[in-house]
């Protein structure tokens, strides 16, 4: 769980950058890492307030988009196995963030 609210301080911290623009789209980008090793994880699930839905590729990158300004709740990645995460995400400014979620076994 520790790791889990280190992941959303990083979060809460990169939402500052959006930046500003048109009433607004947000899009969330990132990567799935395997939080043992590192290494990107390709076919995670991860899914975003108002149903943005996104799977990562074979470098573990995922883009959830169709996000509107204000929107806020978790962000939460996982995958067959049973490993997962979730951060909270605070209200979205325009523009576009970049995270790193860190998959663990739950």
């Amino acid at each position: 769980m520790s790791r889990a609210c280190s992941w959303a301080a990083l979060l809460l911290g990169a939402l500052g950058s959006c930046a500003q623009g048109e009433p607004a789209d947000c899009v969330i980008s990132g990567v799935v890492v395997d939080v043992q090793d590192g290494e990107p994880l390709v076919g995670v699930r991860v899914e975003g307030p108002n149903g943005a839905r996104a799977v990562s590729d074979p470098s573990g990158r995922f883009v959830l988009t169709g996000l509107q300004e204000g929107l806020e709740g978790p962000v939460r990645a996982w995958r067959s196995d049973g490993w997962e995460v979730e951060v909270p995400l605070r209200p979205l400014k325009p523009g576009g963030v970049d995270i790193v979620l860190h998959l663990s076994p739950r």
